[in-house]
């Protein structure tokens, strides 16, 4: 016999409620969670079944919120820190999702037309002031793809930021972007949430 556990009632019986104000957001970011029926424990993404074999008598059921969120924009998925707020703006031919943590913020463009990561660049030296402003070429390794990106540093009335800017993705008349903007210790270093999260990004990350 097959038994079929839903989160939604694993929630309900653990006292947990859970609500999202929008629709599309609820299918491109989800919480996880860790649930234990007896001595098994199972992940679990909000939403989805739990299936289960076998007969279960008086089973003891626990639940746990995890701490990352899953998001899902369709081509491109990875876990996140659950604390982070989300926020998304869409239009026709632009569409930018916005995951904000204390120090770090990820940043994910889908574009349609022509458009280069130098664009973005430009664009946020006019807003910083070129003088406040130095910029290199780099590569990293994120998930199975080495993508190639603009680093721009920025020092503005004794604060450093860093944003690294990558394409990840070209069409014909469309291109898509991942961007990481790290609020930068006193000394310049990149601070424990930031390389936390994009360690958990990098090890997460899905391309389709």
């Amino acid at each position: 016999m097959k038994n079929t556990i839903t989160i939604v009632l694993l929630l309900l019986c653990n006292g947990l409620t859970f609500a999202q104000d929008n629709a599309k957001k609820k299918l491109e970011t989800k919480s996880m969670f860790e649930v234990q029926v007896d001595s098994k424990t199972y992940e679990l993404e909000e939403g989805n079944e739990l299936d289960i074999d076998g007969e279960l008598k008086n089973p003891k059921i626990s639940i746990k919120l995890l701490g990352y969120k899953k998001f899902n924009a369709g081509n491109l998925s990875f876990e996140y820190p659950s604390n982070f707020s989300f926020e998304v703006e869409k239009s026709e031919a632009y569409r930018n999702w916005t995951l904000d943590g204390n120090n770090y913020v990820i940043m994910i463009f889908d574009i349609d037309g022509a458009s280069q990561v130098k664009d973005f660049i430009d664009n946020m030296i006019i807003q910083f002031g070129k003088e406040n402003c130095k910029t290199k070429d780099i590569q990293s390794q994120l998930g199975e793809k080495m993508l190639s990106g603009i680093q721009l540093n920025v020092e503005l009335v004794g604060q450093k930021l860093s944003i690294e800017f990558y394409k990840y993705s070209t069409g014909e008349n469309n291109s898509k972007y991942i961007a990481f903007q790290d609020s930068l210790e006193e000394d310049g270093s990149a601070t424990v949430e930031g390389k936390m999260t994009f360690e958990m990004i990098n090890t997460s990350i899905q391309y389709k």
